[in-house]
């Protein structure tokens, strides 16, 4: 009766060691996870295709530095805000008469993303 009583003692113990190593392992990798609603909204055009001043809204949900630029498919692009912005929305202004007609992209960069939509500039 006594090594009966042993060995659910030991199987007891193996299950519980399984269970904390589990926890340990998802504690380790769970470190470092972005965390989401730190992350900035990027609006959408009212209007597309664009001409003139166009104006591009985003908003964060805390200060953090940003970048705001727009790409078009034969340069690196142009940054129009590269700094630290406050909570909250923020309406960047971009004229776009002096740009050729086409598609472009334009986003926002933080350290914790990358978020690109396309409109196209038709002057």
């Amino acid at each position: 009766m006594t090594t009966k009583a042993i060995e659910v003692l030991f199987i007891t113990l193996g299950i519980l060691l399984i269970i904390i190593i589990y926890r340990l392992v998802l504690r380790r990798l769970s470190k470092g996870q972005v965390v989401h609603s730190d992350f900035c909204t990027l609006y959408s055009l009212e209007t597309n295709p664009v001409s003139g001043v166009v104006e591009f809204y985003f908003s964060t949900p805390i200060a953090q530095h940003v970048e705001f630029a727009i790409w078009n498919s034969t340069d690196n692009g142009k940054t129009l805000k590269n700094e630290m912005m406050a909570e909250g929305g923020h309406i960047i202004r971009f004229d776009t008469s002096d740009e050729p007609n086409g598609m472009y992209t334009f986003g926002i960069i933080t350290k914790e993303q990358k978020t690109v939509k396309k409109f196209e500039i038709k002057n």
